[in-house]
């Protein structure tokens, strides 16, 4: 059966196709703690980088911040226990998500004053995706664009240029976020999900009708099918 999704979670931002969760489940799903040191480089990046790299102690230790801050951010809250469990691995603990992010937010900025090349433009984004979840659009959409300026990979550029739509959308400015998501590279699969943030938006503006007949476009033609689920269940809230 289809997942269905209520009025509430569809007014949530669409973490099933943002960036922080991407780039957090490539970690989850590939990075043993004991491979976490290369795996946010080789498996975020895609293994662009070569092995003699990693002897280079400042990338070393750029990634070692990094893996930390990965850590940082995938702890999980404790908003109503007496006492915080011990951290046994050097990770603190957390009450409050807001706590969790800070914390997120400072280890990224540390590891990006100690990375450069690839890896300093892959934190950037990474902090963009934590600065995003705080609510800190002017924050994310510097960094998504800082990001730009400084890597040609096509895939985390696309990324990046979705992450500034979400900006633009999360502060409320709309035809921006419209403009962003209708430049958005729609080879493949991709246009639908650009079809589909298109479509969110105008019904955001109350452009109902040309919602509508985008989504209905996405249920009929995409091959992803959360996006589709997504797409069928807004349209039934729309029309409903």
């Amino acid at each position: 059966m289809a997942q269905k999704y209520t009025r509430k979670q569809l007014r949530k931002p669409d973490e099933f196709i943002s960036i922080s969760m991407r780039l957090w489940d490539v970690v989850r799903r590939h990075a043993s703690r004991v491979l976490a040191m290369m795996a946010v480089a080789v498996l975020i990046i895609g293994g662009v980088w070569t092995w003699s790299y990693f002897a280079d102690a400042k990338a070393s230790k750029a990634t070692g911040t990094l893996s930390r801050a990965f850590d940082i951010y995938n702890q999980t809250i404790f908003p109503t226990v007496d006492k915080l469990p011990p951290s046994e691995d050097g990770i603190p603990r957390f009450r409050t998500r807001e706590g969790k992010l800070k914390a997120a937010d400072k280890e990224f900025s540390k590891a990006l004053d100690e990375a450069g090349g690839k890896l300093g433009a892959m934190t950037l984004l990474m902090r963009a995706s934590v600065r995003y979840d705080q609510g800190r659009y002017d924050k994310a959409l510097k960094d998504y664009q800082d990001f730009l300026s400084k890597s040609d990979d096509e895939s985390y550029r696309y990324m990046a240029q979705e992450g500034i739509a979400y900006c633009y959308e999360g502060s409320k400015a709309l035809d921006k976020a419209l403009s962003h998501f209708r430049k958005l590279p729609r080879n493949g699969e991709r246009k639908w999900a650009a079809i589909y943030h298109e479509a969110r938006i105008l019904a955001k503006q109350g452009k109902k009708k040309d919602a509508a007949k985008l989504w209905r476009q996405v249920i009929g033609k995409a091959s992803d099918k959360t996006l589709v689920n997504r797409a069928s269940d807004h349209l039934a809230q729309l029309e409903g």
